[in-house]
């Protein structure tokens, strides 16, 4: 009796799954399948998931009759450059706060702590004049440019906050030992402090590479010209005043939605391992 019930509980589990993982997988099912009909067929009556036949020519024309190609590498230098910059440094000002001790440091941190809780779109005009008044940068400043789109954003709290956490639950005779070893502050960082904090990294790496991928707002105000276009911009442009192109939208959403989807697959163990440790936290001295 025992056994049958247990049985009946993993069956309901397994379908209660199996119906969350299709509310999540849909929206990707049904874009990718639109992404593969014609305009004809997306506007059909009753509509259909599995296209009559796969029309993989909408692929070929966002790469070749739109933009998307130079706003994909735009999207993709931001990102990486963008994300190569909030790991450095916010890994660094994390070993400050957690391993060093030096007047104001908890106060410091709660300023940092501050800035998660400001809203984007409430620092977007105040950072336009920043970017736009740069001195020494031209008349239009830092607009329309790779710097002006990766500056603003460069560096999270939150990244700062994941790490410190961190660094946090490492020994400190850790610390001491290689400073008899005569070891640097910044050697103790570079040498012991970041190759045992890789799964801190890597969801630092995710979600910071996620934040500029998908960012709409800051790029839709600072590019100017369709050459600074990142790849949000460039898909809202494939939408006409009286018509809506489904396919070739879908299709740029696909391919959108490739690099983070490869990320986290090859990032996946250390991602996983990463959301165990955040409330691992050691006790801060």
């Amino acid at each position: 009796m025992m056994k049958k019930s247990n049985m009946i509980r993993n069956v309901l589990l397994y379908v209660l799954l199996t119906i969350v993982l299709m509310i999540f997988l849909g929206p990707y099912i049904w874009m990718f399948m639109t992404s593969v009909k014609t305009q004809g067929e997306v506007m059909s009556w009753p509509p259909k998931i599995i296209p009559t036949e796969f029309y993989w020519e909408n692929f070929l024309r966002i790469w070749q009759e739109t933009n998307l190609p130079r706003a994909f590498f735009n999207s993709f230098v931001v990102s990486v450059i963008a994300t190569l910059i909030n790991v450095f440094l916010s890994s660094l000002a994390a070993f400050a706060f957690a391993r060093l001790r030096f007047p104001g440091r908890d106060r410091l941190f709660m300023l940092v702590l501050a800035t998660m809780m400001i809203p984007t779109g409430l620092m977007v005009v105040p950072l336009f004049f920043m970017m736009k008044n740069v001195p020494f940068a031209g008349p239009d400043g830092l607009l329309d440019s790779y710097a002006g789109l990766i500056l603003p954003f460069a560096v999270t709290g939150f990244a700062i906050f994941l790490m410190r956490q961190n660094f946090l639950s490492i020994p400190r005779e850790l610390d001491e030992q290689a400073t008899i070893d005569g070891c640097s502050k910044f050697q103790i960082y570079w040498k012991i402090i970041l190759p045992l904090n890789k799964p801190a990294i890597a969801l630092v790496t995710i979600f910071s590479f996620l934040s500029h991928w998908n960012e709409y707002l800051w790029p839709l105000t600072i590019a100017r010209s369709q050459e600074m276009y990142t790849i949000q911009i460039a898909l809202k442009a494939f939408q006409g005043q009286y018509n809506i192109d489904w396919p070739l939208i879908m299709a740029g959403a696909t391919t959108a939605a490739l690099p983070m989807i490869i990320l986290y697959f090859i990032l996946q163990p250390l991602f996983e391992q990463g959301l165990g440790g955040l409330g691992s936290g050691g006790k801060e001295t």
